[in-house]
């Protein structure tokens, strides 16, 4: 049997094994691999898609989780009006990259471990987006779900919180997203090889009343609220 605590020691050192591949190396290629090759190729999933779906759920008043490099945000056009943005990452390296691009907004800086209670006191946003996330964090749903537990605590009464994360279970898989999966769950860079949309959907409907659900691809697109 598994105590609590060897299992969150584990959880603790998956997660500092993936974050060791976001650096100011890889991010340099990371826009043009992820968004230009990837995420269409191997997820199925178009950035013109991701576009969208923050175009239909982003708000003037708005957290970024899992910031990236910060390019889907970079090319939101937000609704005229005083905005104001919150990044929320576990790397400091993305943190940084992210901010200056978006520094015409005056970002709020959050350094968060996504599975640890958040000990800021943040006022809440009325959007949330994680994206191409939960597939890197370590665990199944049902352990990996306090995730969304926790950014709840930040939505405001009404908000919406909108993502996508790469599903391994029974979806359709090509041999280029099976390579890339297999390559990227060696190397400890995601954390999916359990996640289904059946336990995304209960871990998501376990934390909120309303849950839509999309699939395209091996690609999971998310929109609930409280």
């Amino acid at each position: 049997m598994v105590s609590s605590t060897d299992r969150d020691e584990g959880f603790s050192y998956q997660v500092k094994k993936s974050q060791k591949y976001f650096n100011r190396l890889s991010l340099f290629f990371y826009d043009w691999i992820l968004y230009g090759i990837i995420s269409k190729y191997a997820w199925g999933c178009s950035t013109k898609r991701l576009d969208d779906h923050y175009a239909n759920y982003i708000s003037n008043n708005h957290l970024e989780v899992g910031v990236g490099t910060g390019y889907l945000l970079n090319r939101v056009r937000f609704h005229s009006g005083k905005v104001r943005l919150g990044l929320m990452d576990l790397s400091q390296s993305c943190l940084q990259k992210t901010a200056k691009k978006v520094a015409r907004y005056q970002p709020e800086i959050y350094q968060q471990n996504l599975l640890e209670p958040i000990t800021d006191s943040i006022e809440p946003f009325d959007s949330i987006s994680i994206n191409y996330v939960m597939h890197c964090v370590p665990g199944s749903f049902k352990e990996k779900g306090i995730v969304f537990k926790h950014l709840k605590s930040l939505l405001s009464e009404g908000g919406v919180l909108f993502g996508t994360t790469v599903l391994f279970q029974n979806v359709p898989k090509g041999l280029f997203a099976k390579l890339v999966l297999a390559i990227m769950n060696q190397l400890g860079v995601f954390n999916n090889k359990h996640d289904s949309l059946e336990e995304l959907r209960d871990c998501l409907s376990s934390s909120f009343s309303h849950v839509e659900l999309q699939v395209e691809g091996c690609t999971a697109i998310f929109v609930v609220k409280p």
